[in-house]
């Protein structure tokens, strides 16, 4: 207890520090990777965090965090990631339209030792983006020591804009976590930690030109959430969102930041050479229930919880040779779905399941159940209800959604963009609309979750499968061209009823009743011929299953059906 109190008055010491503006360490900036073949190697490091003992680490090519990726729309990549980490991993494209077998969720494991490599074409456009692992119950912890980097996608619009764009120059990556560490000076695995740090850096300043500077701003941390405040008196724009370039820069004086949640901010430093500027966070405006807010929840009180406290310090120096002072005042189209062609709506409650535990309609994370099944360009409405005291980050994989309802609220003007991470404060309901197109996978799972890292790992997370549909596809698993067999109503809501083509005679049959992993549910041996058979599905949740019927000479047939 003696030890608890003393970590919090040394960081309310640092924190009253930063508040003076005694911003000491220049911050760290990653190198960039860039091509069409990305080497990404795992593995454990030290890191000179604080004077004295090394902090034992994670990094990617590096001794913590890892390179910025420099991705082109409209390149085809491979990114083999080698895991030299001590436990199994995995790593997931946050945010990228990829597919389901290249997305790296929880089902595609690193086991030690061995290198992944998925490939795919960049269809997403000018966009940040990051990477991490993302293996069931370890997803925390090896994103809290270190195990993340971010993704910066090009594109031609972008490229054409008004904007600033030179890496490391007037345009940066500002990577937000908290941190907190023993008396050894090793990572304390806690959910609020004491201390803030940018790209790996305590107490950092950054040089920037007297100009427009654009940050890339990514909350990693595993729960708090940041309320950034730009230096009062400098015009400050929001430019993009987790999707990409909003339609036209916004004004701002605020940008709260849930972990997973990405923003584009440019600050115009113009006429302020020699001067210093604070960036700060103001916790203390975040509403009840949230994660870094005041009373907030999730574990012990730390010093930065419901405070303001100092992120970055800014040191203004004279302008480059060929400085943007104008942003585009038109960035971007953005059309999203209408509702009125949304082919279904599902509802999502975050809320506890039997034992108290978070959970999403009242149910925890299964690898072996399949939560929702989806078909392949259906344009889908899902509402997000929080029953829970507390705030939520949600995320979806594969795509990017954009917000229809917001507590029949106008849509502010800064989640008008695309987006694929939006906090779900307590008592909120949300809609948005999304279309699944260009990726089908009868085997491999999306994921959508808590980015609350703590929650997801305790089970506040589900997977759908992206199918093509039965009705409008050929059965490429017929031995037999022409089918003998078929099935209705197909999509079905608890039976099937399967009925012999003209001129079959009876027969004995097997038929079986498959998951998508080939796990067989049910088999009945059945006299076939002039009559049907009901098979029933009722017990079965949602998804896509394989009649496997066998005749008596061993001819089979494949029928694919969906439960919905």
């Amino acid at each position: 207890m003696r030890y608890r109190q003393l970590l919090f008055f040394l960081a309310l010491a640092m924190c009253t520090s930063f508040a003076n503006g005694q911003n000491q360490n220049p911050l760290f900036i990653p190198d960039t990777l860039s091509g069409t073949v990305f080497d990404l190697n795992m593995a454990p490091s030290t890191m000179q965090f604080r004077a004295g003992t090394p902090t034992e680490t994670y990094g990617i090519n590096q001794d913590y965090l890892g390179p910025t990726m420099i991705f082109n729309s409209g390149d085809f990549i491979t990114l083999n990631v080698t895991n030299n980490l001590p436990d199994t991993s995995t790593m997931h494209w946050h945010g990228m339209h990829v597919s389901a077998m290249d997305d790296g969720g929880p089902h595609t494991k690193i086991f030690p030792g061995d290198t992944w490599s998925p490939d795919f074409t960049v269809l997403d456009e000018a966009t940040t983006f990051w990477y991490h692992p993302h293996l069931h119950h370890k997803t925390a912890f090896q994103v809290y020591h270190g195990a993340a980097g971010m993704i910066i996608v090009r594109d031609e619009n972008e490229a054409s804009l008004s904007l600033p764009r030179t890496y490391g120059v007037d345009d940066f990556p500002l990577i937000i976590q908290d941190k907190s560490f023993d008396e050894n000076n090793q990572l304390v695995f806690e959910n609020l930690s004491d201390s803030v740090m940018v790209n790996g850096t305590f107490n950092p300043y950054l040089e920037v030109p007297a100009q427009m500077v654009r940050f890339r701003m990514l909350n990693a941390a595993n729960q708090r959430v940041f309320n950034f405040v730009p230096p009062p008196g400098l015009p400050a724009f929001q430019i993009a969102s987790d999707g990409g370039l909003l339609e036209q820069p916004i004004p701002i004086t605020r940008m709260r930041l849930a972990p997973g949640e990405r923003a584009e901010v440019v600050i115009d430093f113009s006429g302020s050479s020699n001067l210093n500027f604070l960036g700060t966070c103001n916790n203390s405006e975040l509403g009840n229930g949230i994660s870094g807010g005041p009373g907030s929840p999730g574990g012990p009180p730390t010093p930065l919880d419901g405070n303001d406290f100092s992120l970055i310090q800014f040191r203004v120096r004279p302008p480059t040779a060929n400085p943007v002072t104008m942003l585009s005042p038109n960035l971007n189209t953005i059309e999203a779905p209408d509702p009125a062609d949304a082919d279904r709506v599902r509802t999502k409650y975050f809320d506890t399941d039997a034992n108290g535990f978070f959970a999403i309609n009242s149910m925890l994370f299964s690898m072996d159940h399949m939560n929702d099944t989806i078909l392949l360009g259906d344009t889908e409405i899902w509402e997000i209800v929080n029953v829970t005291d507390i705030a939520h980050p949600f995320h979806i994989h594969d795509v990017q959604f954009h917000i229809i309802y917001l507590n029949g609220l106008p849509i502010p003007p800064h989640l008008r963009g695309r987006k694929d991470v939006i906090l779900v404060t307590p008592g909120d309901s949300i809609r948005f609309i999304a279309i699944f197109e260009d990726f089908a996978d009868d085997v491999v799972p999306y994921m959508y979750h808590c980015h609350n890292l703590f929650h997801e790992d305790a089970g506040m997370m589900a997977q759908f499968l992206v199918v093509e549909n039965p009705l409008s596809i050929e059965n490429d698993l017929l031995e037999d061209a022409n089918p003998r067999f078929g099935v209705y109503p197909n999509p079905t809501n608890d039976k099937l009823i399967v009925h012999p083509k003209e001129g079959i005679i009876d027969q004995d049959l097997t038929i079986e009743v498959l998951n998508v992993w080939g796990q067989r549910l049910q088999a009945i041996d059945v006299r076939l011929g002039v009559s049907e058979v009901d098979i029933q599905l009722d017990a079965y949740p949602t998804g896509i299953y394989l009649l496997n019927i066998t005749d008596e000479d061993g001819r089979k047939e494949v029928i694919r059906v969906m439960k919905q």
